[in-house]
């Protein structure tokens, strides 16, 4: 069964990388500098890429020279640039361009200490830019210290510390010389400190999985970005609405295996939410029957559900959910929800022919970053711009949902 599991997810992989085609090329160039000087010897990988950040063709590296680089790539509407320097790596997406323009000139200075004011050393730290990709990865010194550079004086960089298991955040601005101080408080179990993150592109998703891999019944998948505001990691309960008439069998939280058990609302699933940051928690059920009734436990700005092996014009829904305009199928939340309103929707008669279950929902490869999941996908200094699962619509969404909440329940099978 495990090897069916692979089996699965490669080919959702393979079905949604284009397919190999006769395609013109252009020359992608830039330049990149260090301090006003020469980048020589830094290595360039170029990613053509659609509007939504897929992959639309093959990588090309070169390396440049001097302070310039030239290489010839696919054709396609954008191009995904990763530039790597010493201990860094930098990014940069062209649309409507072919050239590329980094200048590194700034630097991150850092400290962690505990809440008492002592140092804290080999802690690791790992650094991404505004676009959630990996700079670099590092430790704290024997004073709580530690360096990045060269970084580009212009970004804003997230900043994450690692204590005791525990994620501690903040942002720096890297004009000229920037500092990064982080102070590892303990954490607190109040969930009450959390909010939905509203500001991202999908705060609140449910997804609908049609009946495969041996099942007879669809799967509803419920994930929602959390976000700590306070100075103080939260590790601890959260709890998560499922529908009445459906029976959860997996749970996830910051992209991995979470334990859960079921109350009366849904189910409690342990989460952990550095300070200063946000995690992806998520619910996997089989419905019995096709009708979804759920509330949202928080208030949200947007909810989206997708719809994928239905027809959403086919789904009756409640009043406060429209139709979707995006290249898949979906329903959208016609303004914020609150806590405690219900989101109701009917699958009977909305199926659609060509339903492929777990396989539909994802795989394609994206250069887009989002925060904390683009982090965990990062490669090492040689490899290409980290890949993406799902639609850009859904960011890491999809790829959470088809394997790594699918996943475990299809290997419990393995016996």
């Amino acid at each position: 069964m495990k090897r069916l599991l692979a089996f699965v997810v490669v080919l959702a992989c393979v079905a949604a990388v284009p397919t190999a085609t006769a395609q013109s090329t252009v020359s992608v160039s830039g330049t990149v500098t260090v301090d006003g000087s020469s980048a020589d010897g830094a290595q360039v990988t170029v990613v053509p890429v659609t509007a939504n950040q897929q992959r639309a063709g093959t990588p090309a590296r070169t390396t440049v020279r001097g302070s310039s680089f030239s290489v010839d790539v696919d054709e396609a509407p954008a191009y995904a640039v990763r530039v790597a320097y010493g201990n860094t790596t930098h990014y940069e997406v062209l649309r409507n361009t072919t050239s590329a323009s980094i200048s590194l000139s700034g630097s991150i200075d850092g400290r962690v200490t505990n809440a008492s004011g002592t140092p804290l050393s080999g802690v690791p730290v790992r650094v991404t830019d505004s676009r959630g990709f990996v700079v670099t990865e590092t430790e704290t010194d024997g004073d709580g210290r530690f360096t990045v550079a060269p970084v580009e004086a212009t970004e804003t960089y997230r900043v994450r510390a690692t204590v005791g298991g525990v994620g501690h955040r903040t942002t720096v601005k890297a004009s000229g010389n920037g500092t990064a101080a982080i102070v590892a408080r303990p954490p607190t179990t109040d969930a009450s400190i959390l909010r939905v993150a509203n500001d991202s592109q999908t705060p609140y998703v449910l997804q609908i999985v049609p009946p495969a891999n041996e099942t007879t019944v669809p799967s509803v998948i419920g994930t929602i970005t959390l976000r700590n505001p306070t100075d103080r990691p939260f590790v601890g309960l959260v709890e998560l609405p499922v529908p009445a008439n459906a029976t959860p069998y997996a749970a996830m939280a910051g992209g991995r295996e979470a334990e859960y058990r079921r109350t009366d609302a849904g189910v409690r699933v342990n989460v952990s939410v550095p300070a200063n940051g946000t995690a992806r928690v998520g619910v996997a059920a089989d419905l019995n029957g096709t009708r979804v009734e759920t509330a949202p436990l928080r208030n949200t700005q947007s909810l989206t559900v997708v719809l994928q092996g239905y027809d959403p014009n086919a789904v009756d829904r409640s009043e406060n959910l429209r139709l979707g305009e995006a290249p898949i199928p979906l329903l959208t939340s016609d303004g914020a929800i609150e806590a405690g309103e219900s989101v109701r929707f009917d699958l009977d008669g909305a199926r659609t022919q060509n339903a492929t279950g777990a396989s539909a929902s994802g795989g394609s490869e994206s250069v887009t970053g989002t925060g904390d999941a683009a982090a965990a996908t990062e490669p090492s200094a040689g490899a290409a711009i980290p890949p993406f699962p799902g639609l850009s619509i859904l960011g890491a969404v999809a790829g959470m949902v088809v394997v790594g909440l699918l996943g475990p329940r299809l290997l419990s099978r393995d016996d």
